[in-house]
């Protein structure tokens, strides 16, 4: 239900294959939750395919507590406002190849699967929830921690507003 993209292209394209492939799978039904790039803080640095206007783009809250700030920062070349949503992504300790060993990691790769941990946790609770259900109950249940739109998207991820929220579905006439 859940697909987890910490990936990115700094180039994106034109008819981008990524952003095509992407949305597919968001038509499909499938949450897809991408990272927005290390390429911050100028404007216009969201890495594909968080680009997409469709999916969930993760930004870093805290990308200025590490040595260089790099959350991708919005608007995209169509003027969408991106990231969507900003967790926490500086220094986050995350599994290493070595069996048995961790690692302390920054950057948006750190973010996403925070939001898409959280998105797994509301799909358990609602599990009739599409993708654009999905979407507005995140922004509804964000905390803004009043920046600049094409910063912050939303604002930072709230478990448990998230969580506690009923069902919200978007109706598309």
């Amino acid at each position: 239900r859940i697909a987890n993209l910490s990936i990115g292209t700094s180039q994106p394209i034109k008819n981008d294959p990524l952003v095509e492939a992407v949305e597919r799978l968001w038509d499909m039904g499938i949450v897809v939750v991408t990272a927005a790039g290390n390429n911050g803080p100028n404007p216009c640095s969201i890495s594909s395919p968080g680009t997409s206007k469709k999916i969930i783009t993760v930004g870093s809250s805290d990308d200025e507590q590490s040595n260089k700030i790099f959350s991708g920062r919005g608007p995209t070349k169509e003027c969408i406002i991106k990231p969507d949503i900003l967790a926490p992504g500086s220094n986050i300790t995350s599994c290493k190849c070595t069996v048995g060993t961790y690692k302390r990691l920054s950057g948006t790769s750190m973010s996403t699967p925070i939001i898409s941990g959280a998105i797994a946790l509301l799909l358990e609770k609602h599990p009739d929830l599409c993708p654009d259900d999905v979407k507005y109950m995140l922004k509804l249940s964000s905390t803004s921690l009043n920046l600049a739109p094409n910063r912050q998207g939303w604002g930072l991820l709230n478990v448990e507003k998230l969580l506690n929220m009923e069902a919200i579905y978007v109706r598309h006439n």
